[in-house]
């Protein structure tokens, strides 16, 4: 009797861990959380000198320097898919550089169309629906 009481306790124990085990997704580890990235090209072009385009990521949100206003949004990661959304940003004006207005739309527009991600190193590139890249470069945090 005590080794079927067992048997019994010991199936039970076994199928109560193996559909715990179903419950719970698997936890899928964002490599952009917490990390700040600085615009070194954006579609085979350099950013205008002394105008930094920023780009930090925390649990679900992105934000930064456009290289005149600040900007913000949400962002998702699937795989290596990463998709950017409900993008906005303040108004400023900015006429110094000249072009700094025209390079700000562009980059916003590609971080509205990305799709893929990569990270190799302190290199981060993000690639649009259309095919073209922005590439940053990570920023270390001196604490």
């Amino acid at each position: 009797m005590k080794n079927f009481c067992l048997s019994i306790l010991l199936t039970t124990l076994i199928t109560v861990i193996t559909a715990s085990c179903a419950t719970f997704p698997e936890q899928v580890i964002n490599p952009l959380t917490d990390t700040t990235w600085k615009l070194m090209t954006y579609a085979g072009t350099n950013p205008l000198a002394g105008k930094n385009m920023t780009a930090a990521f925390d649990g679900k949100g992105i934000s930064g320097s456009a290289s005149c206003n600040h900007y913000f949004g949400s962002y998702k990661l699937k795989k290596d898919q990463i998709t950017i959304s409900e993008l906005g940003w303040t108004e400023m004006a900015c006429l110094d550089p000249e072009g700094i207005m025209e390079q700000e739309q562009i980059i916003m527009k590609m971080l509205s169309e990305s799709d893929t991600f990569t990270i190799q190193g302190d290199r981060l590139q993000i690639t649009t629906s259309s095919g073209d890249f922005l590439i940053f470069q990570q920023l270390i945090a001196i604490d």
